[in-house]
């Protein structure tokens, strides 16, 4: 071969080896990390100002977007995150918020309300890579923890620390239940099998009068609450179980998949809450989580017995009003799941505890397109 083809064939080969060692170096290379994420925090409870808040307030907050919606106009909301929108109701919101998570090219839904009604479309959300939180994972698991009859049947059958309960179904079944707990507990109590905030619970007595509901909401003559439930059409789920009358606690947890990445309990005092890292609930919370598959910001809450041995009370599939409250420890259980569900490195404050906190309320001007 003549010298000058000779140079031209050598020079051709290396050209070509370096291009393919080039193409198969871009092959190895991982894809690139997003600069922003955008986060669709929907229609909460009252803390959805607190999500959205402890966000913004972490070191996460340059690498995310924060668009919040609510079926009513929330100006507290239009202050916080970068975009508002006005939701359908809850029940008719499934399809609308897929529509728009697909819009604003959504990566993460967060759900605090009603959250069972999204979770029947989580396929459909997954099918356009936008990650569903709604509290737990699976409707079989949603209605586990809605139904706090099933919920408490569920928790005895794994040998956790539950408080036993008679559910009814009408008048005749509630006034036997009545009878038969009041024969095994000094003092009894009801509560709907379904509901938040402790809505329809009261503790019933014997000898206080008619009025003394009147006065405290939460404690009612038994006969009376028999009267008044032998009026409804139709009649509400009830169960009939012991009163505890020793110390509550509230441990909110930020968890994935049945794991627990973060837990904070808060223990309720008359003007105070005192908020600690760790406490003997802790280790009954990760049965719970995993056994129910919970997945989101969560709450448990749990109740003393008379020998001081902590029973378990419900699941709230969703952040509590007062979760905020732990941030005072230095843990921020929305920036802790955040930070793990989208593979975020996030800063952490000093973590401390026992700490007390005390609320305080804050008021702002409403516009008039609020209304």
């Amino acid at each position: 071969m003549p010298r000058k083809l000779k140079k031209l064939y050598i020079s051709q080969t290396v050209y070509i080896f370096a291009i393919y060692y080039k193409f198969n170096a871009l092959l190895r290379q991982k894809p690139p990390v997003k600069q922003q994420y955008t986060i669709w925090i929907a229609e909460c409870y009252s803390c959805q100002k607190d999500v959205i808040q402890l966000l913004k307030m972490s070191s996460l907050s340059d690498s995310i977007k924060v668009i919040a919606s609510h079926s009513l106009g929330r100006p507290e909301l239009k202050i916080y995150a970068d975009h508002f929108e006005r939701q359908p109701p809850i029940r008719q919101s499934a399809d609308w918020l897929l529509e728009q998570c697909i819009q604003h090219q959504v990566d993460l839904l967060f759900c605090g309300k009603h959250a069972h009604f999204i979770e029947a479309h989580r396929e459909e959300f997954q099918k356009n890579n936008i990650q569903l939180i709604t509290g737990a994972i699976g409707a079989a698991q949603h209605a586990a923890v809605n139904d706090k009859y099933r919920f408490t049947q569920q928790c005895e059958a794994i040998g956790l620390p539950h408080i036993p309960c008679a559910k009814v179904s009408n008048a005749a079944e509630l006034a036997a239940a009545i009878q038969q707990y009041q024969a095994l507990y000094p003092q009894i109590c009801a509560k709907p099998v379904h509901g938040v905030y402790g809505a329809g619970f009261v503790q019933l007595q014997d000898d206080v009068d008619y009025f003394k509901k009147f006065q405290i909401s939460s404690i009612c003559n038994t006969r009376q609450f028999i009267e008044a439930y032998g009026q409804l059409n139709p009649a509400i789920d009830y169960l009939i179980m012991p009163y505890l009358d020793g110390q509550e606690c509230s441990v909110d947890i930020a968890c994935d998949a049945g794991k627990i990445l973060a837990q904070v309990t808060r223990t309720k005092h008359k003007f105070f809450q005192v908020c600690d890292l760790a406490h003997p609930c802790h280790a009954i919370c990760s049965a719970l989580v995993a056994h129910f598959q919970c997945d989101g910001l969560i709450n448990i809450q749990f109740k003393q017995d008379s020998n001081l041995n902590w029973r378990i009370l419900e699941i709230n599939p969703r952040p509590a009003g007062g979760f905020a409250y732990t941030q005072h420890t230095g843990v921020n259980l929305m920036a802790e799941l955040i930070a793990h569900k989208l593979s975020l490195t996030l800063i952490r404050a000093k973590a401390s505890s026992p700490v007390q906190v005390i609320p305080a309320e804050q008021s702002i001007k409403m516009e008039s397109d609020c209304l």
